[in-house]
């Protein structure tokens, strides 16, 4: 190679011959160390994290622009698939928030990441894989890879090293939301539609179901109410407490009795024809501090359940 009639220098050799490479996009797991694991056949069997990574996630889940360290959860590794999946909490639920956690240990029918590769969330979100490369062998193994996979979620999620994971400790979940105005229970038209207030009627009083899986919801700590115009917008000047009142049995958001043993007495003299106002509750258990219900990832028709309109 000649340059201007010279001989080229090695440095300009290297230099022309070789372009940058671009940096891979950095896998933030890679950081993160476990003891050294003896892969052997049975670690590679079926219902191992590793045979489910190396059959299942990687060549169908972590295609380019879906689950490649794009967005959660994140396939490219074992220990990156481990980590984003067990316990980790969900994104978007199901109509009926019936899930809290992408896989739950010990619980496949409680898992979000099997209902996600079975079952069309809310009839506008496909089933998973959305997308199959075109040498993919997953339509022919579906049915015995998502049997191996609910098998390693029933025997508890063991991880690379066949350990167990911690416990969980869910954040606390909503079983229903009730409202008085004087004697009478607040109509709702539908089963998310938003409760119907009277103008110049008597004060709410908001009372609210909750569970926890740790303890009696009665055991909830920081427990707050808060009340916008905009869903989506909250000023911490109007957070007040919930009292602890006396349990009373009422209809819940699922259809079942259940206890409601929260409430607020909020005064709504200064509210007016078609005026709608959205309420938010906050509260702590031993893990999850300051959890509100709903929160910016709840559905809309969460957030308008919470909702009272006034005529």
């Amino acid at each position: 190679m000649r340059i201007l009639g010279f001989i080229a220098p090695l440095s300009a050799l290297l230099l022309l011959g070789c372009e940058p490479e671009p940096k891979p996009i950095e896998n933030p797991y890679d950081r993160l160390k476990d003891s050294v694991v003896v892969f052997n056949d049975t670690f590679m069997s079926g219902s191992t994290i590793q045979a489910l990574h190396s059959r299942l996630f990687e060549p169908t889940c972590a295609n380019s622009g879906c689950h490649d360290g794009n967005f959660e959860p994140d396939f490219r590794t074992v220990e990156s698939t481990y980590r984003s999946l067990v316990g980790q909490p969900i994104i978007k639920n199901d109509p009926g928030g019936t899930f809290q956690a992408r896989v739950v240990p010990g619980s496949a029918d409680a898992s979000m990441l099997l209902y996600r590769l079975t079952t069309d969330l809310g009839g506008n979100s496909g089933i998973m894989p959305l997308a199959l490369e075109p040498n993919s062998m997953y339509p022919q193994q579906k049915d015995s890879l998502l049997a191996d996979l609910r098998t390693w979620i029933n025997n508890g999620c063991l991880s690379m090293n066949g350990q167990k994971p911690d416990p969980i400790d869910f954040p606390p979940t909503l079983l229903g939301v009730q409202v008085y105005q004087g004697a009478s229970l607040l109509p709702r038209p539908g089963v998310y539609e938003a409760l119907t207030a009277s103008v110049g009627g008597p004060s709410l009083d908001l009372w609210f179901a909750l569970a926890d899986d740790m303890g009696p919801s009665s055991d909830l700590k920081n427990c707050s109410i808060n009340w916008s115009t905009d869903p989506n917008a909250y000023d911490s000047t109007n957070e007040r407490s919930l009292v602890a009142g006396t349990p009373i049995l009422m209809k819940g958001l699922f259809g079942a009795t259940v206890t409601y043993n929260w409430h607020y007495v909020f005064n709504a003299s200064s509210q007016i024809a078609d005026d709608v106002l959205w309420f938010r509750i906050t509260m702590s258990d031993a893990k999850n501090e300051d959890y509100s219900i709903p929160n910016p990832n709840s559905m809309f028709f969460m957030k308008k359940y919470f909702a009272i309109r006034f005529k």
